[in-house]
């Protein structure tokens, strides 16, 4: 039974990062609620060996990841003319930013989710048209030392995009 719980928790997972790699943020809500098991809120044991709240940081991370890039599609136009958002005007890109600090303040997340964490905190810092905390972020996720090898094509391009955005900084 243990076998199956982990055969399906894997096939979740890989069924996540395939809908990150193809930009598919309208089905990531419904997959984190199958990735979050009851007990990871209540206190309980969760699936694999992580901590309830680490599982719950994770779903965290998906979710502000979702909900900015949805919040990037609904303001495309806006996007093109280079006008920031205001997190105050766009309530995504607000739940957004309140998931991601709440996610790097705890520290609960494996290293790899933190620094995808900060990548995405240094994006929607330049959505909103705050350009020193954006290059400020991808300093602290360590851009420049970061490996790419093997790593998935959702990896590549957030790590592309903070490359583009510190360079247009600089």
């Amino acid at each position: 039974m243990a076998a199956k719980g982990s055969h399906s928790y894997l096939k979740l997972e890989g069924e996540i990062e395939r809908c990150r790699a193809e930009c598919q943020w309208d089905r990531l809500p419904e997959l984190v609620r199958q990735l979050l098991p009851p007990a990871a809120t209540a206190g309980g044991r969760s699936a694999g060996r992580r901590a309830p709240s680490a599982v719950l940081d994770y779903g965290n991370l998906l979710l502000a990841e979702a909900l900015l890039e949805q919040c990037l599609k609904e303001n495309l136009a806006k996007i093109k003319d280079s006008i920031p958002l205001m997190e105050k005007n766009e309530p995504k890109m607000n739940e957004a930013k309140k998931y991601l600090t709440g996610i790097l303040n705890r520290g609960k997340l494996l290293p790899k989710y933190m620094t995808e964490a900060v990548l995405i905190l240094g994006k929607l810092h330049y959505v909103e048209g705050s350009y020193r905390d954006a290059v400020s972020m991808y300093v602290r996720a360590r851009i420049d030392d970061l490996s790419i090898e093997n790593e998935p094509l959702y990896h590549l391009r957030l790590v592309t995009e903070a490359f583009v955005i510190k360079g247009n900084r600089l």
